[in-house]
């Protein structure tokens, strides 16, 4: 259900004042200690929507009424009807912010001047009483103070129906999702508006229901250290490292879409970007959604940041090889062409990348250009042994240029900004690739054919029948690969296997998530313990079934 289809429905017991007019009866707030209880709760939205980085906007919101949003250098955004206007008023007020925290504010001031409804739940974590919330209720649309002070000119109409909420009635996960940086938010996890509904009437939080964190993955503390990192070190982490504080081995959609997600709500982002590297390489989580403060100066390294909601899809990029990270040897343009030859030699390269001492690149040298340079000249140079190879980007597309290095036999990787080189992809790594990809695949056919033979040989059709799962059984391939587990749970006996019964379900089913996880587009391969459990099973079914 859409959010307006949501509104729509909200049906209630206490009216609400709206400054169009307008009446809005909103649902009427009890414990709600279950499912049944939660189904109004259901249909109401929560925001938050900070006070300044040091509350110096709460004591105008609650004497006044009003939430208050900041962006001083921006005018009236009434006006704006699409998130592309609300970008392009952003930009042209902010025009030194980076791509990415552009994105961001556009983001928030849009939630905040179109999002928000009259009858929606807000909340202000008090500043200058840290043990304290204050919760109302949104009563009128976004206004424009032209006449107020800088910092007090973008406001909601908002009837405050508590302002001092004790922080220990509300439970850590609920206060986990009011620490988010951004100054703008929705509070969507866990059942938090039913919870803060609860809250506005004098009740303590009752806490999620089962259905409402079944799954959630979300790594709090680390989000919370890297929120707290804003005027210091970034957190620093691989890509890998990342992906294993939300339970996860592989960028798989959901997974990245759930990591987006959690860094968006808490107005975060990762340089590089996490989507689009090789899993290995290192990256910063980075506070984004800070609302602007004055003319804070843009750094090289905030140049290329990039929203969460805004990062690249998945796609094996050249940069997600290993090989495409790896540090690259080479020579300088001023190198004798001995030097070249002694270093491939005695590091077994077959080319060399021709870099001079400030980065700038300048081709090639391989053992055939130095062999036709010997052909032509009596003592040639390195340069004379040179060749141009157009080194490709670390963001590309991988199949693009899968016949350039067929053809080349290499190719040299630019980094994202173009300015250095930062890998080399040779024939031979996309070999390994691509045995790297295709060997999973072979390992659960063969795995499938063998269980397919020997339960074949033992089960009957009409016996198969009964493990019938939405399409007909009419032959022993028509059984998935997770209904052999189901099969075996009953006829093992059969089979003649000298294996306990138990450990050999137990592999399958392992095996039966692996498949799973590799229908999922990935660039990045099975891990370790992957591949290990399905060579192992594949071995056991070998062993005790030897025929080819």
């Amino acid at each position: 259900m859409t959010l307006e289809s949501r509104r729509a429905l909200v049906s209630a017991t206490r009216p609400v004042e709206v400054t169009e007019g307008n009446t809005f009866r909103l649902i009427h707030i009890g414990s709600c200690s279950s499912q049944a209880d939660a189904e109004g709760y259901a249909l109401l939205t929560a925001w938050m929507v900070r006070a300044g980085g040091d509350g110096e906007r709460e004591e105008a919101a609650l004497r006044e009424g009003l939430v208050i949003a900041g962006w001083d250098e921006l005018d009236d955004i009434s006006d704006c009807t699409t998130r592309d206007q609300m970008r392009a008023r952003v930009t042209e007020a902010y025009p030194e912010g980076p791509n990415g925290r552009i994105a961001n504010w556009t983001g928030q001031l849009w939630r905040f001047a179109q999002e928000m409804r009259p009858g929606d739940l807000v909340v202000i974590p008090l500043k200058t009483r840290t043990d304290q919330i204050a919760i109302g209720r949104v009563t009128g649309r976004y206004l424009y103070r032209a006449d107020a002070p800088e910092g007090f000119r973008h406001v909601r109409p908002v009837r405050w129906t508590r302002t001092d909420v004790p922080r220990s009635d509300a439970r850590q996960d609920l206060l986990h999702s009011m620490g988010s940086l951004l100054t703008i938010c929705a509070l969507e996890r866990h059942g938090a508006a039913r919870r803060i509904a609860v809250l506005e009437a004098g009740r303590p939080d009752p806490g999620p229901l089962p259905e409402e964190v079944a799954g959630d993955s979300t790594p709090y503390e680390l989000l919370d250290q890297a929120g707290d990192t804003l005027h210091g070190k970034p957190l620093r982490m691989s890509i890998r490292e990342m992906l294993g504080e939300w339970n996860a081995s592989r960028r798989t959609p959901s997974v990245v879409a759930k990591i987006e997600a959690d860094l968006a709500s808490k107005g975060l982002t990762t340089r590089p970007a996490f989507t689009d590297s090789w899993i290995d390489t290192m990256v910063e989580l980075v506070p984004l959604g800070v609302e602007p403060t004055g003319d804070e100066p843009v750094t090289d390294n905030e140049a290329d940041l990039v929203d969460a909601e805004e990062l690249a899809p998945l796609t094996v990029v050249v940069g997600s090889l290993a090989s495409a990270n790896r540090t690259v040897v080479s020579v300088s343009p001023t190198d004798s062409l001995r030097a070249a030859t002694t270093k491939m030699l005695g590091q077994n390269y077959s080319q060399l990348a021709v870099i001079d001492e400030h980065g700038g690149f300048h081709g090639a040298v391989t053992w055939e250009s130095i062999a036709k340079a010997q052909l032509t000249r009596n003592e040639p140079a390195l340069l004379d042994a040179r060749i141009w190879a157009p080194p490709v980007g670390y963001q590309d597309d991988l199949l693009s240029h899968f016949s350039l290095i067929s053809a080349q036999g290499f190719v040299f990787v630019q980094s994202t900004d173009r300015k250095t080189i930062v890998g080399i992809v040779t024939a031979a790594d996309l070999n390994a690739e691509f045995e790297t990809r295709v060997r999973p695949i072979a390992k659960l056919e063969e795995a499938e054919r063998r269980l397919r033979r020997r339960v074949g040989e033992v089960v009957t059709v009409a016996e198969l029948q009964r493990f019938r799962r939405g399409r007909p059984i009419n032959t022993v391939a028509d059984l998935t690969l997770g209904q052999y587990a189901y099969v075996l749970d009953q006829h093992f006996d059969r089979l003649t296997w000298p294996l306990d019964k138990d450990t050999v379900i137990g592999q399958l089913r392992a095996v039966c998530d692996i498949r799973n996880d590799l229908m999922h587009f990935t660039p990045d391969p099975l891990d370790a313990t992957q591949l290990n459990n399905l060579d192992g099973f594949v071995n056991l079914l070998r062993t005790v079934d030897p025929r080819p």
